[in-house]
């Protein structure tokens, strides 16, 4: 297949270096038509060419991304992802979930591909510049523990607070890597967590299967406080659950928590001593 030459006339290299002198990588045909001094449909095709000479992606109608010239080699724009996710999404409620909360808490250091976003909104997944971002979808009632953060200095997004982060992730293992990544995050951040605020989200997640795994997880590495302990021991019913939901069923029974070791507990100290 025949590539299209990047080339630029003169109005079209305006509207791009007009666009990124401000920084408004993402734009609206409204913010094109206030530089091109066009019409509508005029400043419609002018976007349509780009985007066929590979210059601009189409995020959404009438949403545009401008592509970075790094991307035609790497095909990575990852300091935008976060940003890109929000413009994809918005006026929906939304925030950043899972594998992508954890980065942006800083509890991991892996490389992450995909984009997790919460929203009520149901949507396909998609991919855009190296990335695939793939919308979980939660009642509105289920969206809050959420907080601000800067993407980039002049943009924010929202994502579940540091609580939020690790309820989550001990609810699905699978979309944060597993349960020995969600440890090593807990580990990392236990003298930034909010105890307190975590036992009110584990309440009022209402899910006797996260408190079990918080529980064993607070205790095997002694963080928390005896006081939070003993307050997850109340959510501890008579049926066991899977240390790691994303593993097949194995390892010994915990009776203290009803959880089931399908990872071993001392994998899960070896990990916070590298």
């Amino acid at each position: 297949m025949m590539k299209v030459k990047r080339t630029l006339g003169e109005i079209s290299s305006k509207l791009l270096t007009t666009l990124s002198s401000k920084e408004r990588v993402i734009f609206t045909i409204s913010d094109a038509q206030k530089i091109t001094k066009t019409s509508h449909t005029t400043t419609r095709r002018l976007i349509s060419r780009l985007i066929d000479k590979n210059w601009l992606i189409r995020l959404v109608p009438g949403k545009y991304l401008i592509v970075p010239l790094s991307a035609g080699e790497k095909a990575e724009h990852s300091e935008n992802w976060y940003v890109v996710a929000k413009h994809i999404i918005e006026p929906n409620l939304y925030y950043l979930s899972h594998y992508s909360a954890l980065d942006i808490h800083e509890m991991t250091t892996q490389p992450l591909m995909t984009v997790y976003i919460m929203t009520p909104k149901r949507r396909k997944e998609a991919k855009v510049l190296g990335a695939n971002f793939r919308f979980l979808y939660a009642n509105p009632l289920k969206l809050w523990g959420i907080e601000d953060v800067w993407a980039k200095p002049t943009e924010k997004v929202k994502v579940s607070d540091l609580e939020r982060t690790i309820v989550d992730c001990l609810d699905n293992p699978k979309l944060c890597g597993g349960i020995s990544e969600l440890a090593k995050g807990l580990w990392v951040k236990r003298s930034e967590i909010d105890y307190s605020k975590l036992e009110k989200y584990i309440g009022r997640f209402g899910s006797k299967a996260v408190a079990k795994r918080l529980g064993f997880l607070l205790e095997l590495y002694g963080i928390g406080g005896e006081p939070t302990v003993k307050k997850l021991r109340k959510f501890v019913t008579a049926s066991f659950v899977l240390l790691d939901s994303s593993l097949p069923a194995a390892g010994k029974y915990k009776s203290s928590w009803r959880i089931r070791e399908n990872f071993d507990p001392e994998e899960l100290k070896e990990i916070i001593k590298t």
